[in-house]
């Protein structure tokens, strides 16, 4: 098994070194966090509550959401005429004594509708560092990016939770391409 890992991990590599169109960059930016460490999954689809005393009380959901930042690199390259890939490798802090610090890894395949603009969507693994289980956190990213000059971008994007220890996120950043 770890040699089959090492190859696709060799083969991403080399596809990375004959990419022509290639720019590494850097991102950061805030975030909004629906992690809520008192949800627990009731078996039915929905979520219950713990309150700090441990007392369980009956929720479809909860509306608490938390302010983080995040940081981290990317590569960009483009594959064919619009369409470009961009991975990714981001450190998320939500401060507080109930946020957590997550490395995530999305894999993001983008669309250029027009100049300068891009729809982005893709798979993403994050794992959560202080985390006491269930510590990776499948999410579906989703979101889009604008280029203010040739090297500074913005963007926003939420990833969608697919279960897991972290909750959903909306991000809010810049970034800059060299």
């Amino acid at each position: 098994m770890k040699k089959v890992l090492l190859m696709a991990i060799a083969l991403f590599a080399l596809g990375f070194a004959n990419a022509q169109d290639m720019r590494f960059g850097v991102k950061a930016g805030l975030m909004i966090s629906s992690y809520d460490q008192f949800a627990v999954d009731n078996d039915y689809g929905n979520y219950d509550y713990y309150n700090i005393y441990n007392s369980y009380y009956y929720g479809n959901g909860s509306n608490k959401s938390n302010v983080g930042i995040y940081v981290g690199g990317l590569v960009d390259f483009a594959l064919v005429d619009k369409f470009r890939l961009q991975p990714e490798l981001t450190l998320s802090v939500v401060p507080g004594d109930h946020g957590y610090v997550a490395i995530g890894v999305p894999v993001l395949a983008k669309y250029s509708f027009f100049d300068k603009f891009y729809a982005m969507a893709g798979p993403g693994l994050n794992y959560a560092v202080n985390a006491d289980d269930d510590q990776f956190s499948p999410s579906f990213d989703i979101g889009a990016s604008y280029d203010l000059m040739q090297d500074f971008y913005v963007e926003v994007r939420g990833d969608i939770s697919l279960g897991g220890y972290l909750g959903s996120n909306i991000h809010a950043g810049v970034g800059y391409r060299f």
